[in-house]
């Protein structure tokens, strides 16, 4: 990422993270949410999270951008099972289960969100 221009980068990350906005929203509108709790949840992480972080990684923003760090680092490792709070997987997503799905319970390992956890991390 180095390599890259110190403009570039910035423009590159913010970029794919209003597509993963873009489709944040798109998920969240088209979904059947059992609870009024997972639908504030899923558009909080899903949409106004990585709107927050496209904003701030192209106005250079610190804390935006570590924000958005945490935010795909907490991402990176889901469980998933029957009782959880969000019923979707994420945007844009590169997932490998891990564990006994056949009784709803396991958890992904998403690569996307590892590797621009820390392309956001290169941001800075």
């Amino acid at each position: 990422m180095r390599a890259l221009g110190g403009k570039v980068k910035f423009k590159v990350a913010s970029s794919i993270l209003a597509l993963f906005t873009l489709i944040g929203l798109g998920v969240t509108i088209y979904s059947d949410f059992e609870s009024y709790l997972s639908a504030v949840v899923s558009i909080l992480l899903y949409v106004l999270v990585p709107a927050y972080g496209t904003y701030g990684t192209w106005v250079k923003s610190r804390i935006a951008i570590l924000i958005t760090l945490v935010f795909f680092i907490s991402q990176s490792v889901r469980s998933v099972g029957t009782d959880s709070l969000i019923p979707h997987i994420a945007p844009i997503t590169i997932s490998f289960p891990v564990g006994d799905f056949s009784s709803g319970q396991g958890y992904l390992i998403d690569f996307f969100c590892y590797f621009y956890g820390n392309i956001s991390s290169l941001a800075t």
